[in-house]
């Protein structure tokens, strides 16, 4: 099974966390530097107060003792200020409680929709306050109400994976568009081309069919506007663009270029997308060196895939000498990350006894965890788990249930299995089953991706 389990989830589900987009060339490779260096003191202030985190960098020669008394004054852009560096441990130790303090402190009395932003993206993450994704998005739609491409983006990103309301990717899009789209800046009466996660996020949607028709043509125009302003995630999805040969000629020269400026940036998908290339061999040559480098650098840095097939390869002995229990390692700390498809490979090491000691009870466990996220392979192996007996008695509506779900998936090996429970079931049983059956829904995990640290790539 440890074949039919490798796949590479390409995807972005990248938190849609503040960011500074102000420059938009027509090379997705240039540089934001020249766009700072050019603007004036004023233009800058101007620009921090929007939320441009870059321009509030920039503005560093403000002492923290002035910034301080400002607050003690009263002025809520400084409050506003002053919590984002708490929030991000800017030119102060890092205290998220503070931060959501003078956030919120900002966003009641002062209306700052960038205050009220950074506020929902801390109740949406849980730093500094208890989670709360309801909370989080009423602050998102306050913010987004007044034009705050940030907060649009991020109420995006809510509606896209259905945190705190109902998920909607229509919604999703929509809100999308809202934060990609360029505007005059009326401060400095200059044009601003966009948020950049938005114009990447709404990418994703049009590339992959979600919320509307797909549109690879318009979601290249996305990317390459996100790219042009230094995006990682952006330039990781034209690598997968030019690598797949979606709307475009396939040309992995270009994927690898796309994919090393992402790494640079300190993005771990793409050092996992040129692992999954040199590991397979079909575009470029293989090179399994390379690919347990670069795995080995993203699962570190904590990538769960990364950290899965790097397990595979140990286990198959693929480039390197077979270690069942190195395999085992690497595969459990995927699965109690939340990756699915080690949950389902694990299921199966403890079931067959690889790596671990054969334990029936355990392989249902995993099986079940990657299940519960709509895996049919893992579905199927948990129908035969309860239809045989082997967790003990065996329990044929359970066993129904799971292949019933795998089948409604696609899985092709359901029939069979299906037809000989059916013999044995009373219709009391089967009426269970299916009622079990159209109640479950899948619940994904969605993955936090942490920066690379660039020193670990030198």
């Amino acid at each position: 099974m440890g074949g039919n389990l490798k796949m590479v989830c390409m995807a972005i589900g990248a938190l849609a966390l503040m960011a500074c987009e102000t420059f938009d060339p027509t090379d997705p490779f240039a540089s934001t530097e020249d766009y700072y260096n050019s603007k004036s003191r004023k233009e800058l202030q101007a620009m921090a107060r929007k939320g441009d985190y870059e321009a509030l960098r920039r503005l560093n020669d403000t002492p923290l003792k002035s910034l301080e008394a400002r607050v003690e004054a009263g002025e809520n852009i400084a409050m506003m200020q002053l919590g984002w560096r708490y929030d991000t441990g800017y030119g102060v130790k890092a205290d998220p409680v503070e931060a959501a303090r003078l956030y919120r402190v900002a966003a009641e009395r002062g209306d700052i929709s960038m205050a009220q932003n950074n506020l929902g993206c801390l109740y949406r993450d849980g730093r500094g306050v208890i989670q709360d994704y309801r909370t989080a998005v009423q602050l998102f739609q306050m913010a987004a109400a007044k034009g705050n491409e940030h907060a649009q983006n991020n109420l995006g990103w809510m509606y896209e994976r259905g945190f705190g309301l109902k998920r909607d990717y229509v919604k999703a899009r929509y809100y999308y568009e809202r934060g990609a789209r360029a505007r005059k800046d009326f401060s400095t009466g200059k044009s601003l081309p966009g948020q950049s996660m938005a114009q990447n996020n709404l990418g994703r949607l049009l590339r992959d069919g979600l919320g509307g028709k797909s549109q690879p043509q318009e979601a290249i125009r996305w990317f390459r506007k996100s790219a042009a302003q230094g995006n990682s995630h952006a330039h990781h999805n034209l690598g997968l663009i030019h690598e797949k040969g979606i709307g475009v000629k396939r040309d992995v020269q270009r994927a690898l270029k796309h994919y090393e400026f992402a790494v640079q940036k300190g993005n771990p998908l793409s050092l996992h997308a040129m692992a999954w290339l040199y590991e397979n061999g079909q575009l470029v040559p293989r090179n399994y060196k390379l690919a347990l480098q670069y795995y080995t650098l993203a699962a570190e840095n904590g990538y769960t895939m990364s950290m899965y097939n790097l397990g595979i390869l140990f286990r198959e002995g693929r480039g390197v000498k077979r270690d069942l229990i190195t395999a085992a390692d690497w595969i459990q700390r995927a699965a109690h990350a939340g990756n699915g498809y080690a949950q389902a490979a694990l299921g199966e090491m403890y079931e067959v006894g690889e790596g671990v000691s054969q334990d029936f009870p355990k392989a249902a466990e995993w099986y079940e965890r990657a299940a519960q996220q709509g895996l049919t392979v893992a579905q199927l192996q948990l129908s035969i788990l309860h239809g045989t007996g082997r967790l003990g008695e065996r329990d044929l509506v359970q066993s129904y249930k799971w292949v019933l779900l795998a089948a409604h998936l696609g899985n092709e090996k359901t029939e069979e299995l299906r037809g000989l429970l059916e013999k044995e079931m009373t219709d009391a049983e089967r009426v269970e089953a299916v009622r079990l059956a159209r109640a479950y829904r899948p619940v994904p995990v969605f993955e936090e991706v942490r920066p690379l640290r660039i020193d670990r790539l030198e």
